[in-house]
């Protein structure tokens, strides 16, 4: 099979290829930006360089360039990489030449992919989210705080970026200086749920969850594991907002009750696809071959792990600790390792590519299907009970 990947960024892009290629795919890629270090990589097929400005809404201009790329190249199937090809991809569905790998709906995108909205659709259709607020401001949220409309502990996050960044707990006062350092807006805020941090990341047909993993990364170390709770909340989601194609969601295990809480959701691949790969289950393998596959059973893997990074280097003068999965992970990085140092020393920025894409942002914003964007005192943020 020749896949033709739209990329921008280049670390999510990277892992999406990686597994691509060990899927039995040659990948070309069409970008710009941060994604033409993709050429330092043993497998990509071949870089096109795209005259289309990611942060523009010219689709045509790259409509055109794929489909001249598709009759040179004999591609058989086009896939995304990161969030603003995920989103042009779901824009274009209907004018490309030949099939793309599963994405999401435009209308699915924009409310699972901002923040905001993915919490007030949850919360209209019985998932179980932290209630949510949005202010304009981080003084809007003080004044909030002051008037004691709002109380502390809270979680405090931008609407529309990934990877952790802009994200502040403030659990009391002590606490509150944190807000200085915003410097986006709309602002975010959240109940701060007290627990631990997980994962899930899926692959949907129309609303159904055909293949899952529920991840845990702590102590340098990726774990695979059983929460039903969490794959039910996900599935009540999914079938809600009619999911199709990967989307990775955090979540948090509340200490006090054990229940689980969809914090976040990403309607696309996922920085650490190729984890679950090593582990033995290709997500990308699956998208590629969609139509082909059989899934009258959930894919899924549990109780599995595997060392990563750091803790995978400290052990090679100790080869006897290491694991099956250990040395595909070992391997993975040293047959490639141009790019993984590239990823590792951060010599490529990828933050503007998403964060700055204004139509994802204005888009998403608008709120779409969803209307207008309620109050702080709106019913429908109410608590679930």
């Amino acid at each position: 099979m020749k896949g033709l990947m739209i990329a921008f960024a280049f670390t999510l892009p990277y892992h999406v290829m990686r597994c691509a290629a060990a899927a039995g795919a040659s990948v070309h890629v069409l970008g710009s930006g941060p994604s033409r270090r993709l050429r330092l990589s043993r497998y990509c097929a071949g870089f096109h360089e795209s005259r289309f400005d990611y942060r523009s809404d010219d689709y045509d201009l790259i409509l055109d360039e794929i489909k001249l790329l598709v009759k040179e190249q004999r591609i058989d199937l086009i896939m995304p990489s990161d969030d603003v090809s995920t989103r042009l991809l779901a824009a274009l569905a209907d004018r490309l030449p030949v099939r793309t790998s599963p994405v999401p709906s435009l209308d699915c995108f924009d409310t699972m992919n901002d923040k905001w909205n993915f919490a007030r659709f949850s919360r209209d259709h019985g998932v179980r989210v932290p209630e949510s607020w949005l202010f304009e401001t981080a003084e809007d949220l003080r004044g909030a705080l002051k008037s004691g409309r709002l109380a502390l502990p809270l979680t405090v996050k931008p609407t529309n970026l990934s990877g952790g960044a802009g994200v502040l707990h403030i659990r009391d006062a002590s606490e509150l200086g944190q807000l200085d350092a915003v410097d986006y807006r709309p602002v975010l805020a959240q109940r701060h749920i007290d627990g631990e941090t997980i994962g899930i990341s899926v692959l949907c047909r129309r609303g159904a969850v055909v293949a899952s993993v529920i991840q845990l990364r702590k102590d340098n170390a990726y774990s695979l594991f059983a929460n039903p709770d969490l794959l039910e909340n996900v599935q009540k989601l999914a079938g809600a907002v009619k999911l199709h194609g990967p989307a990775n969601l955090d979540a948090v295990v509340e200490s006090e009750t054990g229940l689980s809480y969809i914090v976040e959701c990403n309607p696309r691949f996922w920085y650490t696809i190729y984890m679950p790969m090593i582990l033995g289950l290709n997500f990308v393998d699956l998208a590629l071959n969609f139509d082909s596959m059989d899934f009258r059973d959930m894919r899924t893997l549990i109780d599995v792990r595997v060392r990563i990074h750091g803790a995978l280097f400290r052990n090679l003068l100790k080869p006897w600790r290491y694991t099956r999965p250990d040395w595909r992970m070992l391997g993975y990085y040293l047959r490639d390792p141009l790019p993984y140092l590239c990823e590792r020393m951060q010599l490529v920025d990828d933050h503007d590519v998403a964060v700055g894409h204004p139509l994802m942002r204005e888009r998403a914003r608008d709120a779409g299907p969803l209307g207008r964007r309620p109050t702080m005192d709106d019913p429908r943020l109410a608590p679930l009970v």
